[in-house]
């Protein structure tokens, strides 16, 4: 299985998701202001992508305001925390 070989690849391993997941994921890491996060990202397997982001739904989805403040406290700017939000609400809730 080629996916396999994404593993450590310089991107996550998106093979488990759907289209919007893979579209998401993608947006989500290309955007990622933490270097050890990003490659955490690449090191997980798909089920661990496909697991990690079935945890964060209710975040990305639920509470928008504590979701905009963590963005906030991570380095996002205003324009960069919206689309975030736009992206979230559009790929996967």
């Amino acid at each position: 299985m080629a996916a396999s070989c994404s593993s450590g690849g310089g991107s996550p391993d998106t093979s488990r998701l759907t289209d919007r997941e893979r579209e998401w994921v993608e947006f989500a890491y290309a955007h990622e202001k933490n270097e050890d996060v990003k490659r955490t990202w690449e090191q997980l397997p798909a089920d661990g992508v496909k697991s990690y982001l079935d945890q964060q739904r209710p975040r990305l989805c639920g509470d928008t305001a504590a979701l905009m403040k963590s963005l906030k406290e991570a380095g996002y700017e205003a324009g960069e925390i919206q689309d975030y939000k736009r992206k979230s609400a559009e790929l996967v809730c």
